[in-house]
């Protein structure tokens, strides 16, 4: 789709940095760009004009770009519209609710024009989350801008820096903004006041009023050592103010310590891209085994069925009949438990939890593990008490996935001629204890149904217990 066929909402609540974003997209052919300062406002021109992508800073003026993403997921006509959320910082929470809801893109601020029109595409190309783009590589130095019209100075500050940074050079402050805003702008910038043309305050102004800029840190290096100078300069949001002439050694250390700042910020991106690359994953594996394996496999089973009921079939095939049905069986129930796990884990499964009463629930269980795969020689036993009315609050749906799950593989571990016993305690949480004959079974068959424990707000433990082991589900009492 050609960008002038685009329209896109820029939602910010500084007017400045959102008339510069308008500005610099239509420059680069989107002619149908509107913005919004709010979230209410947002959705009223969503409404009016649907927009083919939302681009929203996260904290606007009484709420968030993430609240207003939520309310057009409330909206069936703005459901579907991409969406990419800008921040120069964000907590952990957010990231992982907006990864949950469906966000496009996090972009972290300072961002290049290239990165966010890179975004954009790919946002708008894309009919689930983004698969994000190749990182940069991570071990490439970070860069400074020195800025002083005088060139003694700039090569003084230049080499102080060239063995540890790249460095870049700017006579004027003209030249220093449109180094900041290219695709290649610095990490830090070490800005002089006293300039012909245009002065440092105005060269910092224009810089924190433009997205590609806003954020990098200024360091002051100038001869202007009044307190109105000083006190000017960080109210134009510059991190540091240091005076000529300078002690290099302290610059130095200065610089240094800022630049772990920097790279933390690019770092963050990095992190976020990858949180969205898992979740674009996810949610592809979700599809996978939700249509592409569990569809085709039902097929398969009803199949099964159907020849079982054939009398012309022999002994043999009877039996080999019965194997494969059920081996689809256990297919189906690891098909169905891993999409339970990755529903939840994509924020696609809304839990209900509601009051259950344990002790039916169990021997349904029991009663469908023995219909499906016989007793195997194995004694299910019922402790007295089990016969409490002790009721837990779960999700029905993933407490049947959960308790059937630990069931199915403590029958299957136990010895033929062997006792499984079940017994609940009535506590606060509620504990299911399944005593096996046996060696603690392997990790792995259980982390699934720990997942579904901790998701309800429980747990799955197994402890060895001499000559056998005990399995204990733990679920909150209703």
């Amino acid at each position: 789709m050609p960008n002038n066929a685009i329209t896109l909402l820029v939602v910010d609540s500084d007017p400045m940095l959102t008339r510069a974003l308008v500005e610099e997209l239509q420059r680069q052919g989107f002619a149908q760009v509107v913005q919004a300062n709010d979230v209410a406002s947002a959705l009223q021109q969503l409404r009016q004009l649907p927009a083919s992508l939302v681009l929203s800073e996260q904290n606007l003026s009484g709420s968030t770009g993430l609240a207003l993403f939520e309310a057009m997921r409330s909206e069936e006509a703005l459901a579907d519209i991409p969406f990419v959320l800008m921040s120069s910082a964000m907590q952990r929470q957010d990231v992982q609710r907006a990864i949950q809801l469906g966000v496009r893109d996090l972009l972290v601020k300072p961002f290049t024009t290239q990165r966010l029109l890179e975004r954009i595409q790919r946002s708008l190309q894309r009919d689930d989350l983004l698969v994000p783009p190749d990182q940069p590589a991570s071990a490439e130095r970070a860069s400074i801008l020195v800025v002083d019209d005088t060139p003694d100075n700039l090569q003084l500050l230049a080499g102080l820096f060239r063995d540890q940074f790249k460095v870049k050079l700017a006579h004027n402050g003209e030249k220093a903004i449109a180094i900041c805003h290219s695709d290649n702008p610095p990490d830090l910038i070490l800005l002089d006041v006293m300039m012909p043309d245009m002065d440092g305050f105005e060269v910092a102004r224009r810089l924190r009023q433009h997205h590609a800029s806003e954020h990098i840190p200024i360091i002051f290096v100038t001869a202007l050592s009044d307190a109105r100078s000083r006190e000017q300069g960080l109210a134009l949001g510059a991190v540091d103010y240091v005076f000529k002439p300078i002690d290099p050694t302290l610059l130095q250390l200065r610089v240094r310590n800022l630049m772990r700042y920097v790279e933390h910020r690019r770092q963050l991106q990095i992190d976020l891209d990858q949180l969205l690359e898992l979740a674009a994953l996810r949610a592809d594996m979700l599809h996978l085994v939700s249509h592409d394996l569990l569809q085709p496999l039902t097929q398969c089973r009803a199949t099964l069925h159907d020849l079982s009921q054939d009398a012309e079939l022999n002994p043999t095939q009877k039996q080999q009949v019965q194997l494969a049905t059920q081996g689809g069986q256990q297919m189906q129930e690891l098909l169905e438990m891993a999409s339970e796990q990755l529903s939840l884990e994509a924020g696609q499964r809304e839990l209900r939890p509601e009051s259950l009463r344990l002790n039916p629930l169990l021997r349904e269980l029991i009663a469908l593990l023995r219909q499906r795969y016989g007793d195997r020689g194995v004694e299910i036993q019922l402790e007295t008490a089990l016969g409490s009315s002790a009721t837990v609050m779960a999700d029905p749906g993933l407490c049947h996935a959960l308790l059937y799950r630990v069931l199915k593989h403590a029958h299957s571990a136990c010895p033929v001629g062997s006792q499984l016993s079940l017994v609940m305690i009535d506590e606060s949480p509620v504990q299911v204890r399944l005593v096996l004959p046996t060696r603690p079974i392997q990790a792995k068959p259980l982390a699934a149904a720990r997942a579904l424990a901790r998701a309800q707000g429980g747990d799955v433990q197994q402890d060895d217990d001499g000559p056998g082991c005990v399995i204990r589900v733990s679920l909150p009492r209703a």
